[in-house]
């Protein structure tokens, strides 16, 4: 009796829930039920409404009369017919992007959420909503989900207004400076999927019916011509885009005026693309797609254009600090290009280490400090304390590197600036610290590093007299980069420059010329570095171990 009680009670809640849930069908799930569904195709149900008859004969006019008529799952922007008035409906070029902006792919009814983000048209362009406004492109809609056997039409008030790209945008600013060089970049290529080979030149080469197709460097790398795309662009007055050029400009250096120019103007247009909408006036800061931070605080906005793929500020002046533009570098140890064997450096997994990894040499070196012995020598049996000797150090007896100027080979984009140079190089490797072997002395970590500058003769073995010394070295064969410190000693190395006895290249006293601490780097673009190990004498019967991190490399910059 009890149970049935229950169920008396339980039954009228369940009733109630079902007819709510039947209140709330949605109308796509009307249209599947039947409700909303007709045999009519979207063409036909249009033609059907007088207050549509522009727009019909605007979609014969283009052609997307027959588009309607037999394909599946379409969404209709109907403007009706007070909307077009005057519109150039005379323009068939004009109505057939018009009309394009109308007709949107997959079927979306009004409950569907998918509908109040960004939908794409058949032109490829996408349609915003405006949450504020409501609006579709500047379209409110007045009579919302008239069903069609392959769609669904809205009524508008408006047409829902075709939004140019950003690049179609700024091709409108032709005389600009920043528009003029990212066009300049545009290049004919032959098209080598469209163009038909047809026939055979006398040396034997294919002769081809052309298709050239256009390229263009900055818009393959920055699509802000793509409408599958949504990006935020700065385009800066001239005057603005100059004072931004001549800032990069001397951080730029290629050797070459033309080159220099170019990569500095390239430079200064793709640090203001960034990914997806973004409200500039609304931060002080923002970071572009490449990570630097670009000031936008007290910027003076001429112009404000929401295009199809994102939008478009128009500008008079930008601030951006070189400190933010030209980086700190660092070079993992681990991302070695080659070395003098690389079956003698080990790849080690250290948790302290950046990337959880970092290098080390499998060598050794005699060290020739005044080591206390701490076991007694062969015949000897007694630990004698006023004697000293050599203790030599090693990562694996049984694999051992015994090259003189053994390197390990990196390399890094870099700009044309001073840097002050650094490494994190931790031996971990406890019995070269450890507290029981202190009357040995802590292991001392002494290692060179060579560059070879962008654009000349890249690092090399062979000087006079020494074919393991290093050459090409830009600062001679008699000096380069040294970085000391002590085993077991977990810190940040600044490197200097030392003096290199010759032809053996052994680590001699420091250079105290001003600036001796920077490495000067007249060019942009590749550096070459050479890790290398150093003996403490030439009777060194071994040379050094080697133990890298990283290299960092910090850009002195002094201006803003």
């Amino acid at each position: 009796m009890r149970y049935f009680n229950k169920c008396i009670f339980i039954f009228p809640i369940i009733l109630f829930s079902l007819l709510i849930t039947g209140c709330n069908e949605s109308a796509w799930e009307k249209h599947l039920n039947g409700e909303l569904q007709t045999d009519k195709n979207l063409l036909e149900v249009l033609s059907g409404k007088p207050e549509l008859s522009v727009f019909v004969s605007m979609l014969q006019k283009t052609g997307y009369s027959e588009v309607l008529k037999n394909a599946n799952s379409y969404t209709v922007f109907a403007a009706s017919n007070p909307a077009w008035a005057g519109v150039d409906t005379s323009n068939v070029e004009l109505m057939r992007k018009t009309v394009g902006m109308l007709i949107i792919y997959n079927s979306y009814f009004s409950d569907d959420n998918r509908l109040y983000t960004s939908v794409k048209a058949v032109n490829t362009k996408s349609v915003f909503y405006n949450v504020t406004d409501k609006t579709f492109n500047g379209a409110k809609i007045l009579t919302a989900d008239i069903p069609a056997a392959n769609g669904v039409i809205h009524i508008t008030d408006k047409i829902v207004e075709r939004k140019e790209s950003v690049w179609d945008f700024m091709s409108q600013k032709s005389a600009n400076l920043q528009y003029l060089y990212v066009k300049s970049l545009n290049k004919s290529v032959m098209d080598d999927e469209k163009s038909i080979a047809i026939g055979v030149y006398p040396d034997g080469k294919t002769k081809f019916d052309t298709i050239w197709k256009n390229i263009n460097n900055f818009l393959i790398k920055y699509p802000i011509d793509n409408e599958d795309s949504v990006y935020t662009y700065i385009l800066m007055s001239d005057a603005g885009f100059n004072n931004i050029y001549n800032k990069y400009k001397p951080y730029f250096n290629l050797g070459l005026e033309t080159r220099t120019d170019s990569v500095t103007r390239f430079n200064v247009c793709q640090d203001v693309v960034f990914k997806g909408i973004i409200d500039i006036s609304k931060f002080d800061t923002i970071v572009n797609v490449d990570g630097v931070k670009i000031g936008t605080k007290d910027i003076q906005i001429v112009e404000t254009y929401n295009a199809s793929n994102g939008r478009v500020y128009v500008v008079n002046q930008m601030n951006v600090k070189l400190k933010d533009k030209i980086k700190p570098i660092q070079i993992e140890g681990e991302s070695f290009k080659s070395a003098s064997s690389a079956n003698y450096v080990y790849t080690r997994y250290k948790r302290w280490a950046s990337g959880e990894r970092d290098v080390a040499l499998s060598s050794a070196e005699t060290q020739t400090d005044s080591l206390w012995r701490m076991v007694p020598l062969a015949p000897d049996t007694v630990v004698k304390k006023d004697s000293v000797a050599s203790k030599t150090y090693y990562v694996n007896s049984g694999l051992v590197a015994n090259l003189a100027n053994f390197h390990i080979e990196y390399k890094a984009k870099v700009n044309s600036c001073p840097y002050d140079v650094y490494y994190v190089a931790y031996d971990d490797i406890a019995d070269h610290s450890d507290p029981t072997y202190k009357k040995y002395g802590v292991y001392k970590i002494v290692q060179k590093l060579f560059f070879s500058m962008p654009g000349d003769p890249v690092l090399k073995f062979g000087i006079a007299e020494n074919t393991r010394g290093v050459a090409n070295n830009y600062l001679g064969a008699a000096r380069c980069f040294v970085g000391q410190g002590m085993a077991g000693v977990h810190e940040i190395t600044k490197l200097r420059q030392m003096n290199l006895t010759l032809p053996s290249q052994i680590v001699g006293d420091a250079v105290t010329s001003p600036n001796a601490d920077l490495l000067s780097v007249n060019k942009t673009g590749e550096l070459t570095m050479w890790l290398c190990n150093t003996a403490r004498s030439t009777s060194a019967s071994r040379q050094g171990l080697l133990f890298l991190d990283y290299i960092l490399l910090v850009p002195r910059i002094t201006e803003e």
